[in-house]
């Protein structure tokens, strides 16, 4: 860790993987209870809206599996935090084939634990114990693999904001070097929060789709791979492409239209000359959020965003405008995101930078101008 001597971030990271055996048995008896709730609660939302008789006998074996499936596969996660702490100390892509490869051994052995239980109590039969392990695997692995990536990722992003933090406190540095260290936390503070919300709620809408729509699903799991790889590569710096940053809107908005529906229209107008434009990392994202949280997802007609790209003169500016009830600047909290974005900008780029909130006569604009100059 960043800021401290080798044994004692050793040590520091022992401790918070490291938990006594108890204790991460009881973390995931509880979380994969939650969990094998939440999942029967989806697939009788499905089943309730296709009909049917005995809707009631149906619900209580949907929630047997589930339950069975998520404890058989969830309680052996209990192993991975110290095989992690383990693997965490490879450089680069080396830790990451043993890592999925533990991943997917564990979901292979939940299904087979499973339809074994299941069999065994006599609510599926022996003679369908193959097809009911083939089917249950493919599920098993599937949401294995990708919660112990996205959680392995989360808490790659936590740490690095706690190395920050713990070296702004430690250490006295010039002005300058501390507010660029300060935008840096900043950055990585509004990236961890955003992740575990969007993530979880994407891993939701998947299991929702895997019975009903199998390639939009795997379509979905195409765009969460690129979020996160995504996710990744910001790490290593504060800019990003602008291609890449409107490819990963694009992901977003495509992921979220799965959950809303026709609730939810998106236009996007960049001019294809401008994606070699550097600009800050989740900088539109930040905009387009913001608009799903206040315009979107409060209404039940839900809304409509556009997203807007141009140059003017030696200035990119870009904004996101949306249909809702709209708001001012004077709403905005210290710590929202937008607040966030301010700093960054300003920290990137100082007064050559800006964001505007407009108020139009009908819904909120949010726009931000970067010098061009600045970001060849």
């Amino acid at each position: 860790m960043k800021g401290m001597p080798p044994y004692e971030a050793s040590r520091e990271q022992d401790m918070r993987w490291g938990q006594p055996l108890w204790r991460r048995l009881a973390m995931a008896l509880a979380m994969n209870t939650v969990i094998g709730c939440g999942v029967a609660m989806l697939i009788m939302v499905f089943e309730y809206h296709r009909g049917g008789g005995d809707f009631w006998s149906r619900m209580w074996v949907t929630l047997l599996y589930a339950q069975v499936y998520a404890h058989c596969t969830g309680d052996l996660a209990f192993l991975v935090p110290p095989v992690a702490m383990r693997l965490s100390r490879l450089r680069g892509w080396r830790k990451w084939p043993p890592y999925l490869v533990l991943l997917v051994v564990l979901g292979v052995v939940g299904a087979a634990l499973a339809t074994s239980v299941l069999s065994a109590a006599r609510v599926a039969h022996w003679g369908d114990w193959w097809v009911e392990f083939v089917f249950g695997a493919r599920i098993c692995v599937l949401a294995t693999v990708i919660i112990g990536v996205a959680t392995y990722t989360i808490e790659r992003l936590r740490e690095q904001v706690q190395a920050t933090t713990l070296q702004l406190r430690t250490q006295q540095l010039e002005r300058e070097r501390a507010l660029k260290l300060a935008a840096e936390a900043r950055f990585d503070s509004l990236q961890s929060r955003l992740q575990p919300h969007f993530l979880f709620n994407t891993i939701n809408s998947i299991l929702a789709l895997l019975r009903e729509d199998a390639p939009r699903a795997e379509e979905m799991l195409e765009r969460l791979a690129r979020l996160l790889r995504f996710a990744l590569d910001s790490q290593q710096k504060p800019v990003v492409r602008l291609s890449e940053e409107l490819r990963l809107v694009t992901d977003y908005l495509e992921i979220e239209r799965t959950r809303f529906g026709g609730r939810l229209r998106f236009t996007i107008d960049a001019p294809a000359e401008l994606g070699a434009v550097e600009i800050p990392a989740y900088s539109l994202q930040t905009l387009v959020e913001n608009s799903m949280k206040h315009a979107v997802a409060p209404r039940r007609d839900g809304g409509a965003v556009s997203i807007r790209v141009r140059r003017e003169d030696d200035a990119l500016v870009a904004e996101v405008s949306d249909d809702g009830p709209g708001f001012s600047g004077e709403a905005l909290r210290v710590g929202h995101g937008l607040d966030m974005l301010e700093q960054r900008l300003e920290a990137l780029y100082g007064a050559a930078a800006s964001i505007e909130i407009a108020t139009p006569k009908k819904g909120a604009c949010v726009r931000f101008r970067l010098p061009m100059g600045a970001m060849a």
